[in-house]
């Protein structure tokens, strides 16, 4: 656990919401989701959770939550959807500073071009070749409820027990070598994979779609998709602030567009993941301070 863990959080701009200054109310995150934020990143137990005694409530399937909240950011009884949501509102508003109304988030007419599966974001124009990018948004944890289920891979390699499931996902796999060749093994590429059809088949097949699939860890990293669309984005506007960001949003550690949205994605990511983690466990902050919003 403790050794992805550690490549989790080494990922890139996965502490960026350390930098944030908290001046402006995208960039502020509550004391109790920070504590959450930090003992998380430093492999520590959650403390309100332990001066609580030992958890007695239960993730999904029964199973006990642990102190190192790793049950509740994988089994939460609630799901994902918030987590994501939050996420994805947050992509979409810094996508929507550079490229407007152009950006639709869960386009409703997104038939003609993905007739299989409804995109996360949809941006006419700012693919490859000025193709439709079609982005599909996953935020997923690199843990398990169960230490023992734990990939090895992501202890060696970033988003290594996240990205290649997910891939799988999206993009789907084409069959390689006969059932009778084993496991398929990373080592040397050999073994046999199944062939599993993508959940963008459609829009993978046309010429006028860039699919692409936009991940981030609950520990803060980002693949490197979201680099790339990221540096895009900052190449466009040049990796200056517009006028109404440097007087409304901007604080003395965000002097480029690049650093500003940055820290905004991870202040969100953070808060999104420490909101489920403390709604699962019970935490009281968590409760008063959704209450009052």
């Amino acid at each position: 656990r403790e050794a992805v863990r550690f490549i989790a959080v080494s990922q890139y701009q996965a502490g960026a919401f350390l930098n944030a200054v908290p001046s402006r109310r995208d960039f502020r995150i509550p004391t109790w989701a920070l504590r959450i934020a930090v003992q998380r990143r430093l492999g520590l137990p959650l403390d309100e959770a332990l001066a609580r005694g030992a958890p007695t409530c239960s993730a999904r399937g029964g199973k006990v939550q642990d102190p190192l909240g790793d049950a509740a950011s994988n089994i939460g009884r609630l799901g994902h959807c918030g987590r994501h949501n939050s996420l994805l509102a947050a992509l979409a508003k810094v996508m929507r500073s550079v490229w407007g109304m152009l950006v639709e988030v869960e386009p409703r007419d997104h038939l003609g071009y993905s007739n299989d599966y409804r995109p996360d974001v949809s941006v006419a124009g700012a693919g490859r070749s000025r193709s439709r990018l079609v982005g599909d948004v996953k935020f997923k944890d690199s843990l398990s409820s169960n230490p023992e289920d734990v990939g090895q891979r992501g202890a060696f390699v970033g988003l290594g027990n996240t990205e290649p499931g997910t891939s799988a996902d999206v993009f789907g796999l084409e069959q390689r070598g006969a059932v009778g060749d084993g496991d398929f093994r990373p080592s040397d590429g050999g073994g046999y994979v199944a062939y599993k059809k993508a959940d963008y088949a459609h829009a993978l097949s046309r010429s006028d779609t860039d699919v692409q699939m936009y991940l981030f860890e609950t520990f803060g990293g980002w693949c490197n998709a979201v680099k790339r669309l990221f540096y895009q984005m900052k190449d466009k506007v040049r990796n200056k602030l517009s006028k109404r960001q440097h007087e409304d949003e901007a604080s003395w550690s965000t002097r480029s567009w690049l650093s500003l949205q940055a820290q905004r994605m991870s202040v969100a990511l953070q808060l999104a993941a420490a909101e489920e983690i403390a709604t699962e466990l019970g935490l009281a902050a968590a409760s008063e301070d959704a209450a009052v919003a």
